[in-house]
C-alpha cells in the first residue's frame, strides 16, 4: 500500500518520478508552494515593495499563479498585486477564459484589468487571420499573437504602475522556448523569466522550476477552474510539436528537463557576461537585432491596416 513519504498518510495523490517521493494532497500543496517560494528567493524575482502585474490568461497555469502570489503577497504589506488579461480577439476561445479570469480575480479580491488588441493595435487576431488566409502573410497567427501579447503586457503594466510582470511559464515552457530559439538558429541571449535590469519593466516566471504536470495537479486539487475551449489557431503553432516531444522524452527519462535547464542556463550566464547588450532602435527594448520582433510585426500590422479592407479608407 502506498503511503505519503512525509506524513505517512495512505491517501497518496502524486509520485515524483525523479525522486520516488509519494505525496498526499496537503503535503503536495505544501511542497509545491514551498518550491515556488524558493524559486522566487533563489532568483530574487520580487522586492518587498513591488507592484506585481500578473499576466492572467484564464488558463490553469495563470490562475494557479495569481492564487499563489495572492497568498504570498499577504506577507508583504508594502507590495501590491494586480492582474492583467490581454484579449487578442479570438471569438469563443477568449470569451471563456476572460470570464474565468474575471470571476477568479473577483473571488480573491485581486484588482483586474483587461486590455484588447483591438484597442492597442487596431486589429484582432481573428481579423488578421482573414487577411493572412487571403494574402499568405509571412507572420502566422501564433507569431503575431505571442509577440504582440508581450508588447501589450508591457503597455498594460506601465498603465497600472507595475514594477514587475509575473508570467505563469513553467519549466516545460522555458525549455520549449530555449529549444524553439535554437531550432530557428537564434541562440538564446539570456535567462528567461529572471529579473533583468535591461528593458522597460522586468518579467519574471515564478514557475520556471516547476513542471507543467505539477501545476495541473495543483490547479485540480485546489479547485481552480479549467478552460475547456482550445484555441482555434493551435494547429499553426510550432510549439505544439516541441511540447509533445519534450513531454514524451521526460516521461521516458525523468529529470531531463531539470538537467536541460541547468546546463543551458550555465552556458547562457557565461555568454551573457561576454556579450555586449543590444537594444531596438525603435522602442529601446533589449533585442538581438536593430529592430525587435515586436516592432517589425507592428510595422506589418500598420501596413495591413492601411491597405486592407479593414481600413476605414477602403470600406
Amino acid at each position: 500500500m502506498s503511503i505519503c513519504s512525509r506524513c505517512s498518510s495512505e491517501k497518496v495523490v502524486y509520485k515524483r518520478e525523479i525522486s520516488g517521493e509519494k505525496l498526499c494532497r496537503s503535503c503536495f500543496i505544501e511542497s509545491f508552494e514551498k518550491r515556488v517560494r524558493k524559486t522566487i528567493s533563489k532568483y530574487n524575482l520580487f522586492r518587498e515593495d513591488d507592484r506585481i502585474a500578473v499576466a492572467v490568461s484564464g488558463g490553469k497555469d495563470s490562475l494557479s499563479l495569481v492564487k499563489l502570489l495572492w497568498k504570498i503577497e499577504r506577507d508583504f504589506p508594502e507590495a501590491s498585486l494586480v492582474a492583467i488579461t490581454i484579449d487578442e480577439g479570438i471569438p469563443g476561445y477568449r470569451d471563456e477564459s476572460l470570464k474565468l479570469a474575471v470571476d477568479f480575480c473577483n473571488r480573491l479580491g485581486v484588482e483586474h484589468h483587461v486590455y484588447a488588441f483591438k484597442e492597442l493595435f487596431k486589429i484582432t487576431i481573428h481579423e488578421y487571420m482573414n487577411i493572412y488566409n487571403q494574402a499568405k502573410k509571412d507572420f502566422g497567427p501564433c507569431t503575431i499573437c505571442g509577440v504582440l501579447r508581450r508588447r501589450a503586457l508591457d503597455i498594460a503594466a506601465e498603465k497600472v504602475g507595475a514594477t514587475v510582470i509575473a508570467t505563469a511559464h513553467t519549466l516545460d515552457d522555458i525549455i520549449q522556448t530555449y529549444l524553439m530559439n535554437i531550432l530557428r538558429g537564434d541562440l538564446p541571449k539570456g535567462l528567461i523569466g529572471v529579473r533583468s535590469k535591461e528593458g522597460p519593466i522586468p518579467r519574471v516566471a515564478p514557475f520556471r522550476l516547476t513542471p507543467e504536470s505539477e501545476v495541473v495537479l495543483y490547479a485540480y486539487i485546489s479547485g481552480i477552474p479549467f478552460q475547456e475551449t482550445p484555441c482555434p489557431y493551435a494547429s499553426y503553432s510550432q510549439r505544439d510539436s516541441i511540447r509533445r516531444f519534450l513531454t514524451e522524452f521526460e516521461e521516458r527519462h525523468p529529470g531531463s528537463l531539470y538537467a536541460a535547464i541547468s546546463s543551458l542556463e550555465e552556458l547562457l550566464m557565461r555568454q551573457e557576461k561576454e556579450t555586449a547588450k543590444k537594444f531596438c532602435r525603435v522602442c529601446l527594448s533589449p533585442s538581438t537585432s536593430d529592430v525587435c520582433r515586436a516592432c517589425q510585426i507592428l510595422g506589418e500590422i500598420l501596413r495591413i491596416n492601411f491597405i486592407s479592407p479593414l481600413s476605414p479608407t477602403n470600406k
